[in-house]
């Protein structure tokens, strides 16, 4: 063995061992998908394989829970739940396990989001998009959403832009840019005459494209022969620079929503409606071929693990989505 090559290997054993240590939270070793589910009678979060199989319960509460999210090495889970008397983030360990309340100081928090370095979050509490370190020690309001709970952040691979939606009164919805240092935002998409609301925007992990819902409104006629209005909710794709705007789901159906990326950004679930109740699906990006994954219940908040998209880390301050990116080079 080279003096180099052990040294590599020396390193990489350092790592993974203090790695061990400073936390009991082990993540999933083959790829996950977390999502809601009420399909045993209460919504609770589940985990299941990436072609819906082996589902897991991992809340068993009586309150509802929904909205999860994987930290970025997919030890921990980050969930809104109403126990407690309200709506809170919620933290527990992959495995349904150590559940504990986060961000006490907060009022009707959601729609979190990570940051990729897995120590701070991004969420919304009354019109505001706060960022907040996990342990509480730090809450700093960045910007206004314009509406209630609106805003659904979503933070950029790279750690330096939340991409979120502002909601701009008498006008309707932007998808606007937030950069996390200079807390400069750019609108990325503003009010479309066709297409005028949007919300739920998931950044691709090449951070070179940003899926988001647009609410289209569609003009048709009733039996009265009155012109009424038809919302149709799908999905859209445009790329980090604002070109390139484009549908990925057709309008045709029940209202697409809530796109998650897979880590290796070839495909995206989303939550659609079968039968009154509503369901998973999951469509490849290039060929837009769809599966769908779950069949029992209603089910909500779709996001995806893969442990085999993350690389051993030289530097544990590094991202694990950059670092990626340096070792397919």
């Amino acid at each position: 063995m080279s003096v180099r090559l052990f040294a590599t290997f020396c390193c990489i054993s350092f790592l993974l061992f203090n790695s061990s240590v400073t936390t009991s939270a082990k993540a999933p070793t083959t790829a996950k998908v977390v999502f809601s589910s009420n399909r045993d009678g209460n919504w609770d979060i589940w985990t299941m394989n990436l072609d819906g199989s082996d589902p897991v319960n991992l809340t068993r509460d009586a309150a509802s829970d929904f909205k999860p999210t994987w930290s970025p090495t997919g030890e921990q889970i980050l969930f809104v739940s109403f126990r407690e008397g309200g709506e809170s983030l919620y933290l527990m360990d992959a495995d349904g396990s150590n559940i504990r309340r986060v961000l006490d100081n907060w009022h009707s928090r959601s729609n979190a989001t990570w940051s990729p370095d897995g120590k701070r979050i991004a969420s919304v509490s009354d019109a505001v998009l706060y960022i907040a370190t996990i342990d509480d020690k730090s809450v700093e309001p960045v910007a206004q959403t314009g509406f209630g709970s609106v805003g659904d952040p979503a933070w950029s691979p790279d750690g330096k832009e939340i991409a979120f939606i502002y909601y701009k009164s008498k006008q309707g919805y932007e998808l606007r840019l937030l950069n996390v240092e200079t807390l400069k935002q750019t609108v990325l998409l503003g009010e479309l005459n066709k297409y005028p609301v949007k919300s739920d925007p998931a950044w691709s992990p090449d951070g070179e494209r940003i899926t988001f819902v647009l609410h289209k409104f569609r003009a048709i006629l009733n039996p009265a022969d009155a012109v009424a209005w038809q919302d149709e909710e799908t999905i859209y794709l445009i790329n980090r620079d604002g070109n390139r705007l484009r549908q990925l789901v057709s309008e045709k159906g029940p209202d697409a929503l809530r796109p998650t990326w897979s880590p290796r950004g070839d495909e995206i679930i989303y939550q659609q409606k079968v039968r009154g109740t509503t369901q998973l699906f999951k469509i490849d990006v290039r060929s837009r071929a769809k599966t769908q994954l779950t069949h029992e219940g209603s089910n909500s908040g779709a996001d995806w693990f893969d442990p085999a998209a993350l690389s051993v880390q030289p530097n544990i301050e590094l991202l694990t989505t950059t670092w990626g990116k340096l070792k397919q080079k």
